[in-house]
């Protein structure tokens, strides 16, 4: 995926891009060169349909293969941020279901961030960097159209993947450097909703003046991107001599997807629910979707094969490959996977994040659970048991999962619990992701056995459960922290595996919550500054809309 952008990225883009980044903070280049001998004029991308394809396919290599530490140009390296695994990864260790095992992330394990914490700038700049790129296409294949270089209705989906991939990077920010929607109703300072290309110096000082609005219109503005793109991408991808659909490039049911958990994030269940009914058919097990095929894997297992494999459960991931992704300190199978794991061709994972004891013992993770089993298994080093949803530690190859079909039934089950109009269904819904995990009679939910507050409460824990290691545990947290019944009150407390005794197999015990002691790493109530991240230093110093707006404690 890299050649898309050394050898078709647009110089100019390119070179005012970055302008504009080291405008707002984002990075501290120079760039002299206005016409690099590997790189083609946008004039010449846009004037042939198979450059703007590649044009195309660079925004979703830049939302795959972000870079870690921007600002010091001798020290770049691909981290997979945003969506190639920085997003799994940060947004479980701001939460309380994995165990920071090698101090890798400690920073935001801790609750130790300040506007310089380089894993902040990044997700800042690299998700920005991410719209600004889809921004610059979206005017690009907008203007190819016009001169008939490519149709009409190819405009129209190209523009539908890039506005999913700008509402998906807009949302990543807004749920780490905004209040929830839920606080004051979505009138909380927002973050900046950059929709104009930054290819030219009016476009970089468009950029500049944009404030940070309100959470309300960041929703407002996501959605109506989403809107586009449903009405304007196809049901299902298909790859040259592929044997199955795409699920690594956008398509109507993974903006509808999308949408669905924004609206779940802003607690309108009315219309989350209208979108879930878009994406599932049925009122019992086996509940599938009428558009783009999606249906549940039998098993947790089934539903990740391993490396690049797909199955039917996944609606959108984000693509890696053995020449093209986070590398050892970011991919997935060595994040989340065993350190010594045979099943891996002999070169092991990193067991970075492992389960916490917080999420083992917990009293509704049962013990026959085969997610227990099938999913995790003790660590060959570290004293702690860790994930086995990514097994291809030897070449990282494994797709970042964004979007699963599970996700999708959980979301509706919430939602339709949440709205009071149908707890029988939304139990169905419940169970038909639990049980193909929950295999005894004892530890299923028996039909009328949950409604009202305590199904909603199984069907947050059940997400716990089902999502460790998928980066969910965050947006969770943060849109729940306000609710008056289900709140977490905030970043709850930690086990910390870089304190002698929080974190060993001894803690590692079904239900048994004597053995655990107490989390070193406190709980940061939902009042606190720490709740939030800053806005990058660099930016605030060098943006002047922004100079004003930064997040109260900074």
């Amino acid at each position: 995926m890299k050649n898309f952008l050394t050898v078709f990225a647009p110089s100019r883009q390119r070179v005012l891009a970055l302008a504009f980044l080291s405008t707002l903070g984002l990075s501290s280049c120079e760039v002299t060169d206005l016409q690099p001998k590997n790189q083609l004029s946008e004039a010449a991308v846009y004037n042939d349909p198979a450059r703007i394809a590649l044009a195309v396919a660079g925004v979703y290599n830049a939302a795959q293969s972000g870079f870690y530490d921007p600002l010091n140009g001798s020290a770049l390296a691909v981290r997979g941020y945003p969506f190639g695994a920085a997003a799994n990864a940060l947004d479980d260790a701001r939460g309380e279901d994995v165990s920071d095992m090698a101090g890798f992330f400690g920073i935001v394990f801790q609750n130790q961030i300040t506007p310089s914490s380089p894993n902040v700038v990044n997700m800042w700049s690299n998700c920005y960097a991410v719209i600004n790129q889809a921004n610059v296409t979206i005017e690009g294949v907008r203007q190819a159209a016009a001169a008939g270089v490519i149709t009409a209705a190819e405009a129209q989906v190209y523009e539908g993947e890039l506005r999913f991939l700008r509402a998906l990077s807009h949302h990543e920010l807004v749920i780490h450097f905004s209040r929830p929607y839920t606080d004051k109703n979505g009138s909380n300072p927002g973050v900046p909703y950059r929709e104009v290309a930054a290819n030219t110096i009016a476009g970089i000082t468009t950029g500049r003046e944009v404030g940070r609005g309100t959470v309300a219109e960041v929703y407002t503005k996501m959605l109506a991107d989403l809107d586009f793109a449903e009405s304007n991408l196809p049901a299902t991808r298909t790859i040259s001599g592929a044997a199955a659909p795409s699920v690594t490039r956008a398509t109507k049911g993974a903006a509808i997807a999308l949408k669905q958990r924004l609206r779940l994030h802003q607690a309108n269940w009315t219309a989350a629910v209208a979108e879930g009914n878009k994406l599932i058919s049925g009122t019992s097990a086996p509940f599938t979707s009428p558009i783009g095929n999606y249906a549940l894997a039998a098993t947790q297992r089934a539903a990740f094969p391993g490396g690049t494999g797909v199955t039917a459960e996944n609606v959108f991931s984000v693509e890696n490959r053995s020449d093209d992704n986070p590398g050892v300190n970011g991919a997935l199978a060595n994040v989340y996977g065993s350190s010594a794991t045979p099943a891996n061709g002999g070169i092991n994972g990193r067991a970075l994040l492992a389960v916490s004891p917080n999420l083992y013992n917990a009293p509704f993770f049962t013990c026959g659970d085969l997610r227990r089993t099938a999913m995790m298994q003790q660590d060959g080093v570290r004293p702690a048991y860790v994930l086995r949803k990514y097994t291809d530690a030897a070449t990282s190859s494994d797709f970042a999962p964004i979007i699963r079909y599970a996700e999708v039934l959980l979301n509706q089950a919430e939602a339709i619990a949440r709205a009071g109009t149908n707890d029988a269904l939304a139990l169905q819904l419940l169970n038909a992701v639990r049980n193909r995990s929950v295999t005894t009679a004892a530890d299923q939910y028996a039909a009328g056995s949950l409604t009202g507050t305590a199904l909603i409460r199984a069907i947050l824990d059940e997400r716990r459960i089902e999502f460790v290691g998928e980066g969910k545990r965050w947006g969770d947290i943060s849109r729940l922290s306000p609710d008056p019944t289900y709140s977490p009150g905030g970043i709850p407390a930690k086990f910390s595996g870089l304190v002698s005794g929080q974190v060993t197999l001894a803690r590692y015990a079904c239900n048994n919550t004597t053995v655990l002691a107490t989390p070193s790493v406190t709980a940061v109530p939902y009042s606190s500054t720490l709740f939030l991240w800053p806005i990058p230093a660099i930016e605030v110093a060098n943006n002047p809309t922004l100079a004003s707006q930064q997040n109260p404690g900074y």
